[in-house]
């Protein structure tokens, strides 16, 4: 099987409260996406991407959406970065067992009712464009504040 990467600018992140749910992963490096984060007033973030930025939707199966991020980054990927977007800066997580780290994660973003889980491009530190998992929410919650340095905490 292959691995999977998530792109995480949240709680997720190394040393932040729910980084456990990363401790058995394979690698965890620098990375972008475009998009808008916001903080909520229990104060974790949540994200926006760009709709035209959407290159599949996760499904209720991790071998699946393996093969569909495996499928997308055998082609090419490119960034894209419409007006009144910008970069959210986070980590990108390579997991090694999907089918074994994928659901607890999705459970612990509640998704598909809160987040849902979406493959987008993502610039690794190096400055390669890859295919990567992120969760978002396709609207801003009220009360959210929006964060103009891209990076959560602000």
């Amino acid at each position: 099987m292959c691995n999977i990467m998530l792109m995480v600018y949240g709680t997720l992140q190394n040393d932040f409260g729910n980084s456990r749910f990363c401790q058995s992963c394979l690698s965890v490096e620098a990375a972008t996406v475009c998009g808008r984060i916001y903080q909520l007033p229990a104060g974790y973030p949540v994200l926006l991407v760009p709709a035209e930025n959407i290159l599949a939707e996760g499904t209720r199966s991790p071998s699946k959406d393996t093969q569909t991020q495996f499928d997308v980054n055998f082609g090419h990927v490119d960034w894209r970065m419409p007006g009144g977007w910008y970069e959210v800066y986070g980590e990108l997580v390579t997991f090694g067992d999907p089918e074994r780290e994928l659901p607890p994660i999705d459970r612990l973003e509640s998704v598909p009712f809160y987040y849902l889980r979406v493959l987008v491009p993502v610039r690794r530190a190096t400055g390669d464009i890859i295919a990567a998992w992120v969760y978002i929410m396709n609207k801003v919650p009220p009360g959210a504040k929006l964060i103009t340095s891209g990076r959560w905490p602000e």
